[in-house]
């Protein structure tokens, strides 16, 4: 009987990835963040000021690279 892979292994099954893994740095950098912000005083509710900044920045990016896009296409190889 042949042995299951491990859900880790699942991860990182796949084609080689090139480059570096921004969206995973910024995952655990967005944690560490709101994790220093709860361990001040008050930073419960700083977190709301700092979530709705975030979550407006992230829009204004997605509207970003959506015109960027649509203005340059990638060419076919």
């Amino acid at each position: 009987m042949k042995k299951r892979p491990s859900r880790l292994w699942l991860l990182f099954y796949g084609r080689q990835r090139r480059g570096v893994p921004y969206l995973l740095i910024g995952i655990v950098l967005a944690i560490v963040v709101f994790a220093l912000l709860f361990a001040i005083p008050g930073g419960a509710d700083y977190s709301r000021a700092v979530i709705g900044f975030f979550l407006g920045l992230l829009i204004v990016a997605i509207v970003a690279a959506f015109v960027v896009t649509l203005l340059f296409p990638r060419r076919r190889r």
